[in-house]
């Protein structure tokens, strides 16, 4: 697979699980709704696109290089079995020393050391020096004094041939006759070694400090990925990101029951400033303030008989049904919604009975004046009390 298409895979894995953490802090603070649309989808997109991805890309072998462009290199780094050309030329070679260099792939293939004596059909022999790949399986084939076929193409790097085709077969058969008096002292031409067939260097092989360097370079990308993640996600459950925050912020405060819902919450301004824009001064018969959301039954655009009721959550109006206006003590205008007597009437409420659980707040026209209504649940009944809405003076 393609490196690229690995990081691209795995950016979106880790901003999947950013997203999940978001969706799980908008179930924590009151956001159920979008919280679990966010999480459904970001669960979907590490447990079924990713592996699905993975699995397709693999099998259809994505990345497996250009055409023309030699694929040994990229095999050698996956751990796979060496690349070779049935047209690359093959000498004869004997090992004359091998050495594991203890770095291993995917826990099957083992990086050895060979030095070998080739036998070319013209000159002199020489020696070689290069690394290769291969397995436990194939090990018991390559030892001390063993005649192998060795892939030689001038200017590319050595590969032994595993599998020699029939002609090399009988080559390999007499070669003891032809090259046993032949020793390693006695090799006419030494070359210096030469570059890697199919695996890294001791020189190559990543140092204990390095290995920590890019640990610790994926840990912060893998960091980022699921910051980024989570800032969508946030963005997502809550909107805004200016609501995010400011429910962030407040988490304390809520966690220790100082904060209970929107209506002494710092995104009541926020609500309201949408609410503004999104209503347009349409005239309203009643707001219900609930400890996560809204409800707004408005007198109807188009007809003067109808009422529309909405449900406001994290910025988006939505209407939820529409019937017959039955009864009317005058509409208002959401402008008239001031946050600071709503949260002061709050606070009245709650420091004359500390520890009370405010179950909503509502405010309407009645009979004249803007109210609002704070209900609060008791052991036996539902107490409310009422606030005149300009003031914050409690009517009595």
């Amino acid at each position: 697979m393609n490196s690229w298409v690995r990081r691209g895979i795995l950016v979106l894995f880790w901003m999947a699980i950013g997203t999940v953490l978001a969706s799980i802090l908008g179930f924590v603070l009151g956001s159920a709704e979008t919280a679990t649309i966010a999480f459904v989808i970001a669960l979907l997109v590490a447990t079924t696109v990713v592996p699905t991805i993975l699995i397709l890309s693999t099998v259809a072998g994505l990345g497996s290089g250009s055409p023309g462009r030699p694929s040994a290199g990229r095999g050698a780094l996956l751990g796979a079995p060496p690349v070779l050309s049935a047209s690359a030329p093959r000498e004869i070679a004997r090992i004359e020393s091998l050495r594991e260099q203890g770095v291993t792939v995917r826990n099957f293939h083992h990086l050895y050391e060979f030095t070998v004596t080739v036998f070319p059909r013209a000159g002199a022999p020489r020696r070689e020096v290069f690394s290769q790949l291969i397995t436990m399986g194939e090990l018991p084939g390559f030892f001390t004094g063993r005649y192998v076929v060795l892939a030689t193409t001038p200017g590319a790097r050595p590969v032994l041939d595993p599998a020699p085709d029939a002609q090399w077969k009988v080559a390999l058969r007499d070669a003891p006759a032809r090259y046993d008096g032949l020793t390693a002292a006695s090799v006419a031409a030494t070359t210096p070694p030469t570059a890697q067939a199919a695996g890294p260097s001791p020189s190559e092989t990543p140092s204990t400090a390095g290995r920590a360097g890019r640990i610790l370079a994926n840990l912060v990308i893998i960091m980022l990925c699921v910051a980024g993640g989570f800032a969508l996600g946030t963005v997502w459950v809550f909107s805004t990101p200016q609501r995010a925050v400011a429910l962030i912020e407040e988490m304390p405060q809520r966690l220790s029951g100082h904060v209970q819902g929107v209506w002494d919450s710092a995104v009541l301004d926020l609500d309201l400033t949408d609410l503004r824009r999104q209503l347009r001064g349409r005239s309203l018969e009643s707001v219900v303030i609930f400890d996560t959301y809204w409800s707004i039954d408005a007198r109807s655009a188009t007809d003067p008989e109808g009422e529309d009721s909405y449900a406001y959550r994290n910025g988006s109006l939505s209407l939820s049904w529409t019937s017959e206006l039955t009864s009317s003590q005058g509409g208002f205008s959401i402008d008239e919604v001031d946050p600071d007597v709503v949260r002061r009437a709050v606070a009245t409420v709650r420091a004359d009975a500390p520890g009370i659980v405010i179950s909503n707040v509502m405010i309407r026209r009645l009979q004249g004046p803007l109210v609002i209504d704070v209900d609060s649940d008791g052991v036996y009944k539902t107490t409310t009390r009422r606030f005149d809405a300009r003031t914050g003076v409690e009517i009595g």
